[in-house]
């Protein structure tokens, strides 16, 4: 019988199972949770970066095969080009697919050939300062507009820029101790290689599956505005004037998340949330612009707009008593008509605000209509 081989848990080991579990989440989460051109091409990276690692696990727990090793590093190294592409189409900008693909090429191919000669080194240098150019540009290309969400790209951004610091650093490095202890070198190398895949691969995942998913809710908050907008049009074209907005907002979401725990917050948000639903009637449509804010676009009489925004406020302000929190909890509401505002959707969301701003000045925990006050403030806003 041959006799087992035993696995070392090493860096390298370790490097295997993250880059495992990341490469599910990634692909899980992303690709075929909100496919996209963008997404698959992140989903490849993350499965060629897998490949890699179980290529060079097997070259270390064999013998030590270079070519292998020349192919694997070769792989973990093309992970910053197709994670730089992928940015490229997400944000909607020109893909630059031919510097992307002569890497993909050049790279391996220079790796493999040169594994068994001297220059490995010179040519592992060279892949690797490619490499850091485009981690430089993924950087670049996160940071370049100055995004809103800085602390979802922060973690992607920080992690390419360490990778070119570390690329540069280790060249210049390599240059001037003259080509002396290549061993060491190489073996230095391919440690911080093995290390980098981890850390950048972790943070590249997380960023860019909260990417991917804040700019779904964009992308749904959108819809809902676009749905809005053609309902209205048609209601104006109709005369059907029984139509309003109501802006509904959480009384003093701050004070709640200091006195809850973050779990408990987010029920409370989350219960928030479906009072509104369970309290409006089938036609109305509500969305959830913001975790403290939804938008209602509802058809009816006074009366019963009325009725509906006493009853959001009676299940909005009952304790839930199946939740450990306790925490009372009230809404104030804006209400804007048609019949005063006119049918323009954005018109009648920021005159909603308006009157649910009166409400929570108030004291919160009752509407407001809005008036002719709230929209002149809205047309002519002081300075």
């Amino acid at each position: 019988m041959t006799p087992l081989v035993p696995v070392n848990v090493d860096i390298t080991t370790s490097m295997v199972a993250v880059v495992t579990v990341l490469t599910a989440l990634v692909i899980g989460l992303g690709t075929l949770a909100r496919p996209s051109r963008a997404t698959v091409t992140w989903g490849a990276a993350f499965g060629l970066g897998m490949l890699g690692a179980y290529l060079w696990l097997a070259g270390q727990q064999m013998t030590e095969t270079r070519a292998l090793l020349a192919a694997a590093s070769a792989l973990l190294l093309c992970f910053e080009p197709l994670v730089w592409i992928g940015l490229r189409m997400h944000f909607g900008r020109r893909a630059r697919w031919w510097v992307v693909i002569l890497f993909l090429v050049i790279a391996p191919t220079l790796l493999v050939t040169t594994a068994d000669n001297p220059w490995y080194l010179p040519s592992f240098h060279l892949v690797f300062l490619g490499s850091a150019v485009f981690g430089g540009l993924v950087a670049y290309e996160l940071l370049r507009d100055r995004p809103a969400a800085r602390d979802i790209v922060l973690p992607l951004a920080l992690a390419s820029c360490g990778l070119v610091v570390v690329a540069v650093v280790s060249t210049v490095s390599a240059l001037l101790s003259g080509g002396a202890a290549v061993g060491a070198q190489l073996s230095a190398l391919r440690g911080m290689n093995a290390v980098g895949t981890v850390v950048v691969s972790t943070c590249a995942a997380f960023t860019l599956v909260l990417m991917v998913r804040v700019e779904s809710k964009k992308s749904d908050v959108r819809d809902f505005m676009e749905r809005a907008r053609r309902r209205l049009r048609k209601a104006e074209a109709q005369n059907d004037f029984p139509w309003s907005v109501l802006d509904i907002r959480l009384d003093d979401p701050a004070d709640l998340r200091e006195a809850s725990t973050g779990s408990a917050f987010a029920a409370i948000v989350d219960r928030f949330h479906q009072d509104i639903q369970e309290a409006l009637p089938a036609s109305a449509d509500a969305d959830r612009v913001e975790d403290g804010r939804a938008i209602v676009v509802i058809r009816g009489g006074d009366e019963s707009v009325r009725h509906h925004l006493r009853e959001i406020l009676t299940r909005i302000s009952v304790i839930d008593r199946e939740t450990t929190t306790g925490i009372r909890s009230s809404a104030s509401i804006g209400w804007a008509t048609a019949s005063v505002v006119g049918f323009d959707f954005d018109l009648l969301v920021a005159t909603a605000e308006q009157a649910a701003g009166r409400a929570r000045a108030a004291g919160g925990d009752q509407w407001k209509r809005a008036d002719a006050a709230d929209l002149a403030r809205v047309v002519t806003p002081v300075d």
